[in-house]
């Protein structure tokens, strides 16, 4: 491949890299004498037509893009049966390299990036165009720090053909929105929950959700809320977690509205941290004070009615010092108990040990609240006063009873139910996916896996397989076909007419004809599907006039003059008589809607107008 010419101009240099769709190229354009990167389909997709097809119209409309936070689209193009696509060169790295090597990202060089992918994303949402496949791997950073999303219009195609959680998805699932993940529609907000993801993921150092199983990481993203990132880094401002979290809302509508909102947020984080450290600047260097120092040094010097308080406390607390001492020392010294509950037992344990007291563990329960070896109780409470060396009792916990999570993966539904009753487990989400491996109702996948520990009570969720997704059909269009003939064409591509249909009065259609179906002409549907059909019931078009003017030629003597039209309401002949040579004449034609006026003599085509 290498060596190879493209087009006539991208002579292939060296490849770069390669991905689960397309390998990359490094390419010299000799007709503007430029570097690029060159994206060849793997021969696996390079056979689907479909995706082909889907993939040049998607390419060339991401190749409109134009903004310093986009990789550019330059050319698509097709060289016998290779398909590529000639992209903007970037030297630099991807943010997922940056993040394997230097996570967690410090505050600032995190929201630098995330309000820079937040630029890009929005230009191309502006006009209409939603990448589908944010994730590290697909961001790109230069030498200079300037950020480049990759892979427009590409994510878009690869999206559009049907997912099955294998190898094609595995890259995306940690990043993949709840509507994505259950095939709804997406929208910019897809986009703006998938860059909440990677935010958080550059500050913490790994992905929100995680699990084995990318079936078990989708059903994450569906149904649970993503961990604090502040626990796990707590350097992580307060304002920047609540963007992170605001843009993984698991409805759409609760997101940013738009990627430019949530840029706008950002920028305030960052606004907030440049005050910050100019204000510790100018402490350190001398411009302000830190605790009201500034004073002159005489009026330190002077004794304020506050001393004088401080000075009499001070005289007190020795007093009182001395009389502790003398009583202990003939009644034995008491010590208030800490409070130690909650803690673990090897800090409860040193806790006391540092009051001179010790510990005496009095039981371990089972307990759903308090983790294992942390203390549940403790006798005597805190605060009580007790002598030097007294025993404390403790209640420590053995955390939640656990049980071992039963294997149901190829089980029929209702046999798992039970197996998950019988374990002292319940039921939890049960969702639902066509399969091409597991028959109708048999249990795909799970959560917590088998072999697992869970609490007594857990639930345990899982996904069912739907079977084997049906075939897709195109929707053909219905539009201007006769009643009876559009469900015939219906059948014929295994569909169903609707039982009932809509009538509306139509002045463009006639009686009986389909004015409008609730699927457009052209998408793909599963076999079996139900058409709606909206039918006219008349008056539909007024019939309109046009005079022809005729002159005949002079070969012969007389010639038949026959005049057919064509039409909304078909093909029909409306004059038909003999002429001399040489004569002029007019026919008036009645038409509907758009055709055609067809005039023969003897037989013969002689002129065709349009009406």
């Amino acid at each position: 491949m290498v060596g190879t010419v493209l087009g006539g101009r991208y002579e292939l240099r060296k490849k770069i890299g390669t991905g689960g769709m397309a390998d990359v190229y490094l390419a010299h354009c000799e007709l503007l004498d430029r570097m690029v990167a060159v994206k060849i389909l793997k021969e696996e997709f390079s056979r689907d037509k479909g995706f082909v097809q889907k993939f040049k119209t998607e390419a060339l409309a991401a190749a409109r893009l134009s903004h310093s936070n986009i990789v550019n689209i330059f050319d698509v193009g097709q060289e016998n049966d290779i398909h590529y696509i000639v992209m903007e060169y970037i030297e630099g790295q991807t943010l997922q390299a940056i993040i394997s090597e230097q996570a967690p990202l410090s505050v600032k060089k995190a929201v630098d990036i995330a309000q820079m992918i937040c630029q890009g994303i929005h230009h191309a949402h502006e006009r209409g165009i939603i990448h589908r496949d944010i994730k590290p791997h697909n961001i790109l950073i230069t030498a200079e720090g300037t950020i480049k999303v990759a892979d427009f219009g590409i994510a878009q195609a690869v999206n559009k053909k049907t997912i099955t959680f294998g190898g094609d998805i595995e890259g995306t699932v940690h990043y993949i929105s709840p509507e994505q993940a259950k095939g709804d529609a997406v929208s910019p907000a897809t986009d703006i929950y998938s860059l909440g993801c990677v935010l958080y993921e550059m500050l913490t150092g790994k992905p929100p959700f995680d699990a084995e199983s990318m079936i078990t990481v989708a059903l994450k993203h569906i149904h649970d809320d993503p961990p604090s990132p502040r626990l796990i880094n707590s350097v992580i401002p307060l304002p920047l977690e609540k963007i992170i979290l605001k843009a993984m809302e698991k409805f759409p509508a609760h997101r940013y509205q738009s990627a430019w909102e949530m840029r706008e947020d950002l920028l305030m984080v960052q606004d907030n941290m440049h005050a910050r450290s100019n204000g510790e600047a100018l402490v350190n260097q001398g411009f302000m004070d830190q605790e009201g120092e500034g004073d002159e040094l005489a009026k330190k010097r002077k004794l304020s009615p506050f001393g004088i308080i401080l000075i009499v406390v001070a005289i007190m607390g020795l007093l009182s010092g001395l009389a502790y001492i003398f009583t202990s020392s003939y009644f034995g010294e008491e010590i208030p108990v800490p409070n130690i509950v909650g803690m673990t037992l090897e800090d409860a344990n040193k806790n006391l040990l540092d009051n001179n007291l010790t510990m005496s563990i009095k039981a371990r329960n089972y307990d759903d609240e308090v983790q294992k070896d942390h203390i549940i109780s403790q006798k005597p409470v805190e605060g009580f006063k007790v002598k030097k060396k007294a025993k404390v009792e403790v209640t420590v916990s053995n955390g939640p009873e656990l049980e071992t999570v039963p294997s149901l993966i190829g089980q029929n539904l209702s046999d798992a139910k039970l197996a998950i009753n019988n374990a002292g487990f319940k039921v939890g989400l049960i969702d639902e996916k066509h399969d091409q491996r597991y028959g109708a109702g048999i249990i795909m996948s799970q959560d917590p896996s088998s072999g697992s520990d869970l609490k007594k009570g857990g639930t345990i969720n899982l996904m069912v397989s739907k079977g084997k997704a049906p075939n897709r059909v195109e929707m053909p269009n219905l539009v201007g076909m006769e009643l009876e003939a559009a469900r015939e064409k219906l059948r014929a591509q295994k569909l169903l007419p609707a039982g009932n249909v809509k009538w509306e009065e139509s002045q463009e259609y006639y009686k009986n004809y389909v004015i409008k179906q609730d699927t457009a002409a052209g998408v793909l549907v599963d076999e079996e599907t139900t058409v709606e059909l909206t039918v006219s019931q008349g008056p539909g078009p007024v019939a309109k006039t046009k005079v022809i003017q005729l002159v005949l030629p002079e070969e012969e003597e007389y010639y038949n003059v026959q005049v057919t039209v064509d039409d909304d309401q078909g093909q029909r002949e409306v004059y038909n008589e003999y002429h001399e040579a040489g004569d002029t004449f007019n026919v008036a034609v009645n038409y509907f809607g758009a055709g055609s006026v067809v005039v023969r003599l003897n037989g013969q085509e002689f002129e065709t107008i349009d009406l």
